[in-house]
């Protein structure tokens, strides 16, 4: 299975306050002024990694509060904003899979919509709005600038993001959460379960739905894919779709599997009745 750094990454936007990078800069005020270093979340991270590439990430958020102070005020020129409280917000991030392969993210958003968009494939960045056209134009041309992003992306991000999944796999294991959700299917008639599992860390995980205690089954069955939650851990659904025949001949088990568990967590679809999701 690839290793994604991009999700890595993530984790890392909770669990580190790079200042800007990760919390909008605010026209028209100090808020950031008196943040001085970088917050470390996840606990014995900060004496398990050299202290010389907390300082480095110290600098570089410095850097880039410093930076984006710069954008915010150029932006709200452009925008002819003159009162009020707007924001500058940047995400940026990498993806390492286990074949070498890297993908970049680079995306600024002003007042909680689209700015700019950097397009890996082709080097190049996308204007979401007139205003950032001046952006785009200067940062293509700017040859010390891509020099800065290749930097960034190869150097810093990677580099950074291996010691933290490295950190990450041998350090932290986070339990599951898990919860059932029914509500009646469209097509064909019958109702549909869903097995939320959520709040677990690392990511792979064995969500299996089970008939009257055999598996797993496969027909009717829905796999979502493994998403990142805000606080660096992960979620998944799957979803059981049954006729009412098959309700009231059989019990079904969605069984969960995660390396934080010693033993499997099972949650029975009974005739108790289960939250009924709204969408």
């Amino acid at each position: 299975m690839a290793v994604s750094l991009l999700m890595q990454y993530q984790i890392l936007a909770a669990l580190l306050t790079l200042l800007l990078l990760n919390t909008p800069a605010i026209a028209d005020t100090h808020s950031m002024s008196d943040m001085k270093k970088v917050i470390i979340r996840i606990e014995g991270m900060e004496k398990a990694i050299n202290p010389e590439h907390w300082d480095r990430h110290n600098a570089r958020a410095f850097e880039e509060k410093i930076w984006m102070e710069v954008e915010l005020k150029r932006a709200l020129l452009r925008f002819n904003h003159t009162r009020g409280v707007h924001t500058f917000q940047r995400t940026l991030g990498c993806e390492l899979d286990d074949d070498g392969t890297t993908q970049r993210y680079w995306q600024d958003g002003y007042d909680g919509k689209d700015f700019i968009v950097y397009d890996e494939k082709t080097q190049t960045w996308t204007a979401a709005v007139p205003q950032a056209v001046y952006y785009k134009l200067k940062w293509e041309a700017d040859t010390a600038f891509k020099h800065y992003i290749n930097h960034l992306f190869e150097q810093e991000c990677v580099d950074w993001l291996k010691n933290y999944i490295q950190y990450g796999r041998v350090k932290r294991k986070v339990p599951p959460e898990v919860r059932l959700f029914q509500k009646k299917a469209v097509q064909p008639a019958g109702s549909e379960v869903t097995c939320h599992v959520t709040g677990f860390y690392p990511r792979e995980v064995e969500v299996t739905w089970l008939r009257d205690g055999q598996g797993p089954l496969e027909e009717g069955v829905r796999s979502g894919e493994v998403l990142p939650n805000m606080d660096g851990t992960y979620q998944v659904r799957k979803t059981l779709t049954v006729s009412p025949e098959e309700q009231e001949r059989h019990r079904y088990t969605c069984q969960v599997d995660h390396a934080s568990l010693g033993e499997k967590i099972e949650k029975e679809w009974g005739k108790r009745q289960l939250p009924i999701a709204l969408d």
